[in-house]
């Protein structure tokens, strides 16, 4: 059937308008969104959680696939806390298990090791409200088995993360955290093989970073010595106003140089002149063989306006040997800002930088790498109204040999109606090889 003469006329108008369209955007200051397909196909692993601020990926089960590691909190009652592990069947299919339950704490981010030297991959858990840094040994029979329940320390103030690495260099694997309530970076020394219930001896590295939440351990300076990057958000406006000067709003990023003699470790700065450093991790992103860092800015709005939450990396200046001094750059702006991690996501040769803005924001993203980092990124979303996205992690899950990204959520702390969920994200970017 012919259309009529009419409707010829308006559909020829609308068409007409829809090529300025994306000018009359810039003209109006917003940014037309990305017409391309997202490139990744999204998958639910697990929902209906009572709240989920955690995810890591291992080949637990020695199948030869990467399975996920996960925590919820049953009910959001303090008291019921679990851990978790979801088996992979190869294509990105998950089954959960139970590798422990009814803990009286708030477990949330974690970490993978082998913590007792049995060949076995353990894990280490930040409980967060009660203070507690506890670890699990995982069963000699089978990852499908109860884990065992150890504990590292009660003193972790506002624990809120952490990372394992064999920081005094005896062969073992020791743990750093970052406390946000207690503003403290510390670390937690390994007893020792045969010895997993004895105390692990607690070093401060540093105080007074104000809600400290990045920990990352890293050697900067290419002595063979882990170091740890920390970074601080800083007091809120309501301390200190928004016109605070460095001095005293408390917003940090350095690195803490490992001497060797487990105490007297030397701070490094890198960034002293912003608040609402979140989450910060190392990559080297221009390929001149030295550590970056890729950074997320903002998460609340206490903290900076959100008007300047934003994704940003910073340059290495130096080498290897003598890291720094640090040139900021900015990536993209993303409002509630919460976690960003390198990885090259389009098999392009460089690495991209995927993110995820928490509550408020509600979105994962990811950044593509122009070739020469010091250009301009182009941000593409990747779930829109994802509420109160947190940890973000890229894995490649179906065995495609492409890294698939993997996010939790939780409620934002109740400023959303959140997601509390388990998803991943299927890379379709490129063919696989």
């Amino acid at each position: 059937m012919s259309a009529s003469p009419g409707f010829l006329r308006i559909l020829t108008a609308v068409r007409r308008l829809s090529r300025f369209a994306p000018l009359c955007l810039l003209a109006l200051g917003v940014h037309a969104a990305d017409p391309a397909p997202t490139g990744f196909q999204e998958r639910l692993i697990a929902d209906k959680y009572g709240y989920t601020f955690g995810v890591q990926a291992i080949d637990l089960d020695g199948d030869g696939d990467l399975d996920l590691t996960n925590v919820d909190i049953v009910g959001k009652n303090p008291s019921d806390a679990s851990l978790l592990w979801f088996e992979n069947n190869g294509r990105g299919e998950f089954q959960r298990h139970v590798m422990h339950t009814g803990e009286n704490g708030w477990l949330e981010r974690h970490a993978l090791g082998d913590l007792n030297a049995d060949g076995r991959t353990d894990v280490a858990v930040v409980s967060n409200r009660d203070g507690h840094l506890l670890w699990f040994e995982q069963p000699p029979r089978s990852p499908r088995d109860r884990w065992i329940r150890h504990e590292i320390s009660r003193e972790c103030p506002g624990a809120y993360d952490v990372r394992l690495g064999d920081l005094d260099g005896d062969g073992d694997l020791d743990a750093a955290t970052a406390g946000y309530s207690s503003h403290t970076l510390a670390w937690y020394e390994n007893p020792g093989k045969g010895k997993p219930t004895d105390n692990w001896n607690r070093h401060i590295v540093a105080r007074n970073l104000a809600e400290n939440r990045t920990v990352e351990l890293v050697d900067f300076n290419g002595d063979g010595r882990p170091d740890l990057l920390a970074g601080s958000i800083g007091v809120s406006f309501a301390t200190q106003g928004s016109a605070a000067t460095p001095a005293q709003h408390g917003g940090l990023l350095a690195w803490f140089e490992n001497p060797g003699d487990r105490d007297q470790w030397t701070r490094h700065i890198i960034d002293d002149q912003h608040r609402g450093v979140v989450h910060g991790h190392t990559a080297d992103l221009d390929r001149d063989g030295d550590l970056d860092i890729v950074l997320a800015r903002g998460m609340r709005p206490e903290h900076i306006p959100v008007e300047l939450h934003e994704l940003v990396w910073y340059e290495n200046q130096g080498t290897s040997q003598r890291p720094g001094p640090w040139r900021r750059q900015v990536l993209a702006p993303l409002p509630s800002a919460f976690e960003a991690i390198a990885v090259d996501l389009d098999a392009d040769g460089d690495l991209d930088v995927a993110a995820t803005a928490w509550s408020l924001g509600d979105q994962v993203v990811w950044c593509e790498n122009p070739g020469d980092p010091r250009h301009t990124w182009t941000k593409h979303v990747v779930r829109e109204k994802y509420f109160a996205a947190n940890q973000i992690i890229a894995a490649d899950l179906d065995g495609d040999h492409r890294p698939d990204l993997i996010v939790t959520s939780d409620d934002g702390s109740r400023r959303v109606t959140g997601a509390n969920e388990l998803r991943w994200w299927r890379n379709r970017l490129t063919p696989p090889k």
